[in-house]
């Protein structure tokens, strides 16, 4: 029983930070009202996270664990419906998680960058291509370049649709990296 509100009490905690991180930038927010929205002590909010900082952490591994998940789902690229998989998953997810992904376009916070975005999905694809060639050697520097040049394409465009305020609907924006996607194959 503990467990489930211990569960429910660290969604809460999250969604309250998720909430102000919409209006306020990660250095402007204090405990007491992630605890005040949240409808918990300042206590209990010490009882899961060290600082606000740890809660961020927290979120931002989730979101990797989330991308590595999307990844492995869709991945080996088979034919362009895992692409189109991936590319809606992760337009979906970014869509729903808005205000962390706002983070991405005020340099102040300085914690989720699109570099740290970006050097996982290459490293994601660098592996993808090795497996491809089975091969268990170093990348070579051209597969180094063509795995930067996906993933900063690919994020590149998802960034300036968060910068825009996503107006354009995920499927809309999925189906435009897809399209970009499938002319590098010609």
């Amino acid at each position: 029983m503990g467990d489930r509100r211990s569960i429910r009490t660290k969604a809460a905690i999250k969604q309250a930070f998720l909430s102000l991180l919409s209006d306020k930038m990660i250095s402007k927010i204090t405990i007491s009202e992630i605890t005040k929205l949240a409808d918990i002590g300042r206590g209990t909010f010490y009882l899961h996270f060290e600082d606000i900082y740890d809660l961020y952490r927290e979120i931002e591994n989730e979101m990797f664990d989330q991308f590595n998940r999307f990844y492995d789902e869709s991945f080996p690229i088979r034919d362009r419906h895992d692409i189109i998989l991936f590319i809606n998953k992760l337009t979906d997810y970014i869509y729903r998680n808005k205000a962390l992904f706002r983070m991405l376009t005020n340099p102040e916070d300085g914690l989720l960058t699109p570099e740290k975005i970006k050097q996982f999905f290459k490293q994601k694809i660098l592996q993808e291509r090795l497996q491809e060639v089975k091969s268990p050697n170093k990348p070579t520097p051209m597969e180094e370049t063509e795995s930067l040049f996906i993933a900063s394409g690919v994020f590149g465009v998802l960034e300036e649709w968060v910068v825009r305020g996503m107006e354009e609907e995920p499927a809309g924006m999925s189906m435009r990296i897809q399209q970009l996607l499938l002319k590098l194959e010609e």
